[in-house]
């Protein structure tokens, strides 16, 4: 399982450096919303650990999230939930609650990074553990493929704060955070960070826009 961890730590970090697509969330809501059988196909690939799944497909997932009943940023009580039992080393529960989460969220970075770490606790099976750990870094690694994080004009684009934590612990491998500071005029989370070998750079820009415009009209 290290290996296997290393080479996708390996995979993102190549993924980071590559040249920058652009993000069209105009027509991932046009699908979302018009075209519900492709993006169940692009789903149902997506669970099945489809090998030729592309950086869009992902994107069309992650952020089309925003656009489902199910998007709860900041306010799923299961999310919440799950963050006490994994905190209180209540694995099991934490496992069970978690595979909860990814049947409406299925991008829930949350959920699964605890299903990486209950699934080793509970010694589950190597292929249930890769499953995880792929789609982890693979919607991470899409991520910086929408931005390079090192202003308001290439931010990380996010769809739930918690997710910048990972971005930048698990990714990054930021080892420590100075300041944060969001700029209500470019709606960017601007964090002040030690520069690492993966980010070579004191600041980093998420991109809250999204999260705020989807966030308000689900209250």
């Amino acid at each position: 399982m290290k290996k296997f961890l290393t080479a996708m730590l390996l995979f993102v970090s190549m993924a980071a450096t590559n040249a920058q697509v652009k993000l069209d969330i105009t027509t991932i809501e046009e699908i979302v919303k018009n075209e519900q059988q492709y993006y169940n196909d692009i789903l149902a690939l997506y669970k099945n650990d489809d090998p030729y799944l592309r950086v869009d497909d992902i994107a069309l997932l992650y952020y089309g999230q925003t656009f489902s009943p199910n998007y709860k940023p900041g306010t799923d009580s299961n999310e919440k939930e799950l963050n006490r039992l994994y905190d209180e080393g209540k694995h099991i529960e934490a496992y069970e609650l978690a595979q909860k989460i990814l049947e409406y969220n299925p991008v829930s970075l949350n959920a699964l990074f605890k299903m990486i770490k209950t699934s080793q606790a509970l010694a589950r099976t190597k292929e249930e553990f890769e499953t995880y750990v792929k789609k982890f870094y693979g919607i991470m690694g899409m991520i910086t493929q929408y931005g390079d994080g090192k202003s308001s004009q290439s931010p990380f684009t996010i769809i739930t704060p918690e997710d910048q934590d990972y971005v930048m612990y698990g990714m990054l491998n930021i080892k420590r955070e100075i300041t944060r500071e969001f700029d209500k005029e470019s709606l960017c989370n601007i964090i002040l960070v030690e520069p690492s070998e993966e980010f070579p750079s004191r600041r980093i820009y998420f991109d809250f826009e999204l999260f705020l415009k989807h966030a308000s009209k689900k209250k």
